[in-house]
């Protein structure tokens, strides 16, 4: 094999182990070594006893960079009827991105409408992470709870807003054999965007 094969070929390895480096990040990332009972406790901690976590969900938690700071985040899967009275105390905000799409943006008008929804009837509550100790902080950099979006189940996603800049990570919502819906932060507020159908020939 001669230089400039060689060097061809040298050429060819690179740009498949670029390309190869370029695929997308796993579907789903759930916290590692995260147990139900510490879960729960990082429940109660930034968001009050009026919040549990459903038994029901595979992946009740999923972890990435949702604000874009380069700091992990996380999103919990969680359950309450009375989501708004420690939201001063604790210092977290409430967002209902789903219906805000709708044209209805206010989460004290709206949160009742997932109460005979069982797609609905759950909540997503994010903390953003600050430091080296991201998500896990005491104090975080933001916390929120998402009212009425609909999902079965929720995985990690990429999504790209603009064409200049790189994807953003987002929370996908899944409802099942219906539609893959994107939840986001856009530096101001949680927005809802739908997605592709889901097949619902099974």
């Amino acid at each position: 094999m001669n230089s400039k094969s060689r060097a061809a070929l040298l050429v060819y390895i690179l740009a498949a182990c670029v390309a190869g480096g370029q695929t997308s990040p796993p579907a789903n990332t759930p916290p590692a070594s995260l147990s139900a009972e510490q879960l729960t406790a990082l429940v109660k901690q930034q968001f009050g006893s009026t919040f549990n976590v459903p038994a029901n969900f595979v992946t009740p938690a999923i972890v990435a960079d949702f604000d874009g700071d380069g700091i992990e985040d996380i999103a919990i899967v969680a359950k309450s009827k009375e989501p708004f009275p420690d939201s001063f105390e604790l210092k977290y905000r409430i967002f209902d991105p789903y219906n805000s799409y709708f044209g209805l943006s206010d989460p004290q008008m709206s949160s009742a409408f997932s109460a005979n929804d069982p797609h609905r009837d759950h909540d997503l509550l994010v903390i953003f992470g600050i430091g080296s100790d991201a998500w896990h902080a005491a104090t975080p950099k933001a916390k929120f709870v998402l009212i009425n979006v609909p999902f079965d189940s929720i995985v990690t996603g990429r999504m790209l807003l603009k064409k200049k800049k790189p994807p953003i990570w987002v929370i996908k919502a899944q409802e099942k054999q219906v539609m893959e819906s994107a939840v986001y932060w856009d530096g101001k507020k949680w927005r809802w965007e739908p997605g592709s159908m889901l097949d619902q020939s099974n």
